[in-house]
């Protein structure tokens, strides 16, 4: 401290008293003051400049830090409503600096707050405890509580004289200095807008329709989008309190936002724009709803960047680009510190809740530190100040200092795992659900939702399931005061009309579990609403996914020592040796228990009881054996690995018939479906067969399927002797595959045993259509030399999506014969999956016979097999893999886990799949970097080497089909 400030703090002239002091006069300190005098502390609040409004507060000098011109509120206004005092109804959804300075003003004309706000007074030192020194100097105010209210956006955080920033040789600007875009440094300028915020999306937005030369925007680790507006209301309201009911973040609810309509309205990660895809999941990173952004990169006015790689003078590279970019200008939109100036130093790390401050015995607070994913930062604020006032007032208390510690460690160890992205540039990162109802809690406020839901059912409904969030759930309670009535009806008066997507998108979530059929008329209804569900349940997903392999974040993810690997292989080798003794004596019992236990184990899936999995094993021992010798029956020729081939997916219509609790068996039309693949596959792959006989025989075989033959008779049932060739009636091309054919007649007679033409089955018939229709399609896979034809990526993620998709929808119409569209999706999900299993099984005869799939067509590119195999695994551990329908609790359930017989079942193909990519990875090992081989193979259950010599799908196969144990 300077000799010269010693009179200042010893002098008792210049000195005034107050029980409580609030720094700043934004929307956060004005609310504190409000509720500060309601409980009757002397309150008083000091503001640096000469009006109240903070940011909110327009000041054309570009040295004054503040709102743009042109400035709206990126909330809408029900997340803005101060909970005892709505905003005019004449106000718009989304108000302007100047409405909002309006509503401040009338805020503290309201409550009388003027008589204890001093503006142009403008602290530059707090000394404990507490001791302020105004601007002048000649000034000192001492309080028992200090209030700090003076917000997120005072001090930029400016990279400009950091790497890569520092070699640029043009012209800077950071964000919190932009007025207007009629500047001379934004004029006729190509300009790079830095960052991936609401300021940065609005300001790119403003230049590049004004009088920019060309903008660009650079996002490093992409961004998560929404638009504010969606049909003519806000789309924030979509986020319902029925979050509350399933959690905030990873969850079946969140799932079906993000699937059913976040991704289709608006694209992966809000945009669809792949510059920009996020890196972190949904809800786990702050949210832009400046979405205007995106029309602008439509219209080619913005061009998307990802991070920036490096800067040579005026040219700048960015991330996976080789050519640079020239820039003149560089506007910083990188966000402000969380600092204080009249402080030696804050950390917002010693904040309990991010409110009260450590080691000052509960007489410092910050008000307006909590910066909601979506929401509004006043929205909390108002929550934070009733706190203070009531910790200050001594209606409430804080616990002690050992107890406050101890839930900064463990909020600050969440919190980096919930936002691994914006964890050290956005601590003040919250979720708006969760942190609201935390403040609630400690301050008794939140509304009574047991109690309303026994006393008051209609209320609890409209506010739990039909109602958005508001801030005036806070004054609900139990709906027994006047007060507490009139905050309900403010609180409905959020709702939209009932024309509005509001209900429309209510409605969907409120039914997320009701069963509705996909049916239609015609083919081409069924084909193009089957078409956007494959895209939406397997592509998008895919675009989205990251390059890298799963973490530890997910419980089924397991890394494995090679010290474990080579232990859980002797476990097996043991068990083997074991069984092999004494399979016949008296243990058998438990050498089938130790079996399921080891497959459990390694699969690291649920348990279920030895009973059903012993039933299952022998179900499916059963079945194989049935379709083994039903196959050889009906065609003597057929070798066993084109029987084996086919049987893979008997396996997986087996496990569906489980999912479904209905009877094991092996119906004509399961052994059709799967014989159909050795003789179409042969026809259609073939390199012997012309393009003109494949184009005959998909017109032939789509008509056989959709219409049937014209002699079809719903009485007559197919013996399953093999029809005469004779009576085929064939085009010349086709005569030299009669034998092919003919059998592939034979199976879809097979199919009509089952499933009679004419009725409520026929999509059955139109997903086996589709069906051959993709595989039609895969001909766009061929690369051709004499030609030049090589497909592209596109063409080829497409054409594996739907020839996936749709052999396994067909499946489950086989097995159930109608389906509903969330089974569908769940069906499409997982044979996309299977599809890419099978094409990375296959990569290296791919590559002989010049067959794209998304892993040759990269090695054709010139690239590892890193990130799609990465990929690939990330989409096993995907949320649809592990659905709940709402029929799974007709299966039988463990009796210890509640683990139902459909979700172990679901989870367990899953964690298989995963195996055998890992399998089919570890023979691949000249096609990775050593870094990632090393890496996958700390994923798999046994060392690579032992993996490869296992054969997993064939020795499991040998084990079921034998009855081994």
């Amino acid at each position: 401290m300077a000799d010269s400030e010693q009179p200042l703090l010893s002098s008792t002239e210049n000195r005034e008293k107050h029980s409580v002091v609030v720094i700043g006069g934004g929307w956060s300190g004005i609310y504190a003051l409000k509720y500060l005098l309601g409980e009757g502390l002397d309150a008083h609040l000091y503001e640096s400049r000469s009006n109240i409004g903070g940011i909110w507060y327009f000041d054309e000098n570009e040295n004054v830090s503040g709102v743009y011109k042109s400035a709206h509120v990126t909330s809408s206004k029900t997340f803005l409503h101060a909970s005892d005092f709505p905003f005019p109804k004449t106000i718009g959804e989304f108000p302007s600096h100047e409405e909002v300075l309006a509503y401040l003003h009338s805020y503290a004309d309201h409550f009388k707050l003027w008589s204890n706000i001093h503006l142009n007074s403008k602290i530059v030192r707090v000394e404990p405890q507490w001791s302020l020194i105004l601007n002048d100097g000649l000034k000192i105010i001492d309080c028992n509580y200090l209030v700090v209210c003076s917000g997120q956006h005072q001090i930029a955080s400016d990279p400009r004289s950091s790497y890569p920033f520092n070699q640029f040789t043009g012209t800077f600007s950071h964000s919190i200095t932009y007025k207007t875009p009629y500047d001379n440094k934004f004029i006729n300028k190509r300009i790079l807008v830095v960052g991936g915020g609401e300021t940065a999306s609005d300001l790119a937005v403003e230049l590049s329709a004004t009088i920019a030369k060309r903008v660009y925007m650079s996002i490093r680790g992409g961004q998560w989008f929404q638009a504010r507006i969606l049909g003519q209301q806000p789309a924030d309201i979509m986020y319902t309190m029925l979050m509350r009911l399933y959690g905030y973040y990873d969850t079946i609810l969140v799932r079906c936002w993000r699937r059913m309509f976040f991704v289709p309205m608006w694209g992966v990660g809000g945009t669809g724009i792949r510059e920009w895809t996020p890196t972190v999941p949904f809800l786990h990173g702050f949210i832009n709803k400046s979405r205007e952004i995106v029309d602008h990169v439509a219209l080619n006015r913005v061009i998307p960047k990802r991070g920036i790689k490096t800067i040579n003078e005026q040219l700048i590279t960015f991330d996976k680009e080789e050519n640079p970019i020239e820039i003149d200008h560089i506007l910083l939109c990188t966000g402000f510190q969380w600092t204080h100036p009249f402080f030696s130093s804050t950390d917002i790390h010693d904040l309990y809740k991010l409110v009260f401050a450590s080691g000052v015995d509960g007489t410092l607070a910050f008000v307006g530190t909590a910066r909601p994913v979506f929401g509004s930062i006043p929205a909390l604020a108002e929550l934070q100040a009733r706190w203070v006032a009531a910790v200050f007032s001594g209606r409430r208390r804080l616990p002690s200092e050992k107890v406050m510690a101890k839930s900064r460690r463990a909020y600050w160890a969440r919190h980096a795992n919930l936002y691994p992205h914006d964890h050290k540039r956005l601590k003040q990162l919250v979720n708006l659900f969760e942190y609201s109802d935390v403040i609630g809690d400690e301050l008794g406020v939140r509304v009574a939702l047991f109690y309303l839901f026994f006393r008051h059912p209609r209320s609890w409904y409209r506010i739990y399931c039909a109602s958005p969030w508001s801030p005036f759930l806070f004054r609900i309670g139990r709906l027994s005061s006047d007060d507490e009535k009139l905050a309900y009806q403010r609180h409905l008066a959020c709702i939209p009309e009932k024309d509005q997507a509001f209900h429309r998108y209510n409605d969907v979530m409120l039914s997320a579990y009701n069963d509705i059929y996909f049916e239609f008329e015609t083919y081409e209804e069924f084909r193009k609403e089957r078409l956007k569900l494959n895209y939406d349940s397997t592509l998008k997903l895919w675009y989205s996914l990251p390059n890298g392999l799963p973490t530890l974040d997910n419980n089924l993810v397991r890394r494995q020592t090679i010290k474990q690997q080579r232990a859980r292989l002797r476990k097996m080798k043991f068990f083997a040796f074991y069984c092999t003794l004494f399979k016949k004596t008296f243990l058998k019992k438990k050498i089938q228990s130790k079996g399921f236990r080891l497959w459990n184990e390694t699969l690291n899936v649920p348990t279920l009881e030895d009973e059903s999995l012993y039933g299952i094993y022998k179900s499916m021992g059963r079945i194989t054996t049935e379709f083994l010798n039903k196959g050889r029956r009906y065609d003597e020729t057929i070798s066993y690995e084109e029987l084996f081939k086919a049987g893979r997916t008997v396996w997986f219509m087996i496990a569906f018939q489980m999912q479904l609790n209905l009877p094991l068996i092996l119906t004509d039309s399961i052994f059709g479906y799967n014989m159909l693949y050795p003789y179409t596959d042969d026809l259609v792959d073939s390199n012997d067969v012309s393009r003109e006989a494949k184009a005959d025989f998909a017109k032939l075989f789509h008509e056989r399927l959709l219409v049937g033959e014209p002699t079809y008779d719903s009485q007559v049932h197919f013996d399953g002797k093999q029809s005469n060739v004779a009576e085929l009636k064939l085009p010349s091309s086709l005569q030299s595959q009669a034998n092919r054919i003919v059998k592939i007649f034979d199976m879809v007679k097979f199919i009509e045993n089952d499933w009679k033409r004419g009725g409520e089955y026929e999509g059955v018939y139109m997903s086996l259509a589709t069906i051959h229709e993709s595989q039609m399609k895969s001909t766009l896979q061929h690369a051709r030399t004499e030609d030049s034809y090589a497909p592209t990526m596109t063409q080829v993620e497409q054409v594996s999506a739907e020839k996936g998709g749709a052999s396994l929808i067909a499946a489950g119409f086989l097995i159930e014969g109608r389906l509903t569209r969330a089974k569908i999706a769940y069906l499409e999900y997982l044979g996309f999956g299977l599809q890419l299993l099978d094409d990375l099984q296959d990569v290296k005869e791919d590559m002989k016979n010049n067959h794209r799939t998304i892993f040759t067509q990269t090695l054709a590119e010139g690239r590892p097999l890193d990130v799609p195999t990465a990929r690939l695994i990330q989409y096993c551990y995907c949320a649809p893999a592990y659905e709940k329908f709402s029929d799974d609790q007709r299966t039988i359930s463990d009796r210890k886990t509640g683990v139902t017989l459909a979700q172990y079942v679901r989870v367990s193909m899953m964690m298989f799949s995963v195996v055998l990519v890992l399998e089919a990875a570890s023979r691949l090992q000249e096609y990775y970097s050593k870094e990632f081989y090393r890496e996958l193979s700390s994923l798999s259950p046994f060392t690579f080497n032992d993996l490869k010599a296992a054969r997993v799908e064939e020795t499991l196969w040998a084990i079921v089909r034998n009855q081994w144990f």
